[in-house]
């Protein structure tokens, strides 16, 4: 039987690539809007075996409001992750970084990517989600719309990596 985990975010989203990392790659991941509901579903034995939420961000530091999720409910933490969050700029096949008009991402990519999108004359989209971005490029099959996200992102929705984050991140 395969695991069943409660994660914030959507298909594609760095909680589904830490769930994947610490779980396997057959987890099943129940994709939450917001922390509450990944706790509540957490604490539901016949929806999930658990939840993964983050706690700590080298850039934000302790995620208070995550802790205090966690004191107020039954869970238990029964495992820790690090994960080294490596944002890209993904768009559809074929196009360039000339075609590129609008960046879509979470507000923290944005920020950790900013020093390599200054270089650009793009405008910057601020989103609730970074697969969410991912999602949105592929779905609109534009020439001119990027996302800063994730490989996985990339792999599930058939988008090219056309910088890596070695090339656009500041943060690593």
């Amino acid at each position: 039987m395969q695991t069943r985990v409660s994660i914030q975010g959507y298909e594609g989203s760095f909680h589904q690539v830490a769930a994947q990392q610490y779980f396997g790659k057959d987890v099943i991941v129940i994709p939450c809007g917001n922390f509450r509901d990944v706790v509540k579903i957490a604490g539901n034995k016949k929806e999930s075996e658990g939840g993964v939420m983050a706690i700590e961000n080298s850039i934000a530091g302790s995620i208070l409001p995550n802790y205090n999720l966690l004191q107020k409910s039954n869970l238990k933490v029964t495992g820790e992750i690090y994960l080294q969050i490596r944002q890209h700029l993904l768009v559809n096949p074929g196009v360039t970084l000339d075609d590129i008009r609008e960046v879509h991402s979470h507000p923290m990519a944005i920020q950790q990517c900013l020093t390599y999108l200054d270089k650009y004359n793009w405008k910057l989209v601020e989103t609730e989600d970074t697969a969410l971005s991912a999602k949105h490029v592929h779905q609109h099959r534009s020439k001119h719309i990027a996302a800063i996200a994730s490989r996985l992102a990339s792999e599930l929705f058939s988008l090219d990596m056309i910088a890596p984050n070695s090339k656009i991140c500041s943060y690593r």
